[in-house]
């Protein structure tokens, strides 16, 4: 296996099991597809922060001295949309490599969420359970900054024109709608009957306050049935947004 390009899927990372567990299982699917080695890198629930354990694979993987040439290293992105992580923390580590690794050719990729294939996956989830809701919700992470929202919106948007007839609304967890306004909203319109699909790709500690929060809202409202969807991380079209990103940076994979 030649050296490069390196590829290390980057993610917002978590102490929960279940996290972890279902990033393995899409880390060995990747590997599966590409001849490519593939590392992991994770920004929070790890000893070593990101620059650290990118650096450190860095010393693993690349021989010292001569004998080798300077290429490519790809980090790609499992981020959701724009972000404080990814317009801030993940430019700074990037910033922190090269400068240990001038020689390398180092590329952050955007951030998978952003990819078109999550618009058919999203409507593909809606479309196979529709007749057994009045509405769904749309839930993603939220930011502090506006383009976040600003995409899962502009999703929405499109979702409709895919989905006439199936009303789709959007919340978030760290900003306004929270989940429970968007419930509201929907309760106002005699639409009782929701199912909440998660805009994030991994289980844990954000799917199980969700979770969590759905049960209190049905236990306030009697006439509520809430249905809280799995994350998309086992979705055939997760993979095909990250095969088709990688295929952009690194033409040996047509």
């Amino acid at each position: 296996m030649s050296l490069f390009p390196l590829v290390f899927l980057v993610c917002h990372g978590s102490r929960d099991p279940d996290y972890q567990q279902a990033l393995a299982d899409l880390w060995a699917r990747v590997r599966q597809r590409i001849p490519f080695t593939v590392e992991l890198a994770q920004l929070e629930g790890q000893p070593l922060s990101l620059a650290e354990q990118i650096h450190q694979r860095l010393q693993a993987r690349l021989p010292r001295g001569v004998g080798w040439s300077p290429g490519k290293v790809v980090l790609l992105s499992l981020f959701m949309g724009e972000g404080s992580h990814v317009e801030e923390d993940l430019p700074a580590a990037l910033e922190q490599v090269q400068a240990q690794w001038p020689q390398l050719k180092l590329l952050l990729t955007p951030p998978i969420g952003q990819h078109p294939a999550f618009i058919d996956l999203l409507a593909a989830r809606i479309r196979t359970a529709s007749e057994r809701a009045d509405a769904w919700i749309v839930l993603g992470h939220g930011s502090r900054l506006p383009g976040f929202a600003a995409q899962l919106q502009a999703g929405i948007q499109q979702l409709e024109q895919h989905l006439p007839g199936i009303p789709v609304y959007g919340a978030f967890a760290a900003q306004p709608p929270n989940l429970e306004a968007a419930v509201i909203h929907c309760l106002r319109r005699s639409q009782h009957h929701l199912r909440v699909l998660p805009f994030f790709l991994f289980p844990g500690g954000l799917l199980h306050t969700l979770q969590s929060q759905a049960q209190q809202l049905q236990r306030e409202w009697p006439l509520l049935q809430i249905h809280v969807e799995p994350p998309l991380w086992q979705d055939p079209q997760v993979m095909e947004a990250i095969m088709d990103t990688l295929q952009t940076v690194c033409p040996a994979l047509e």
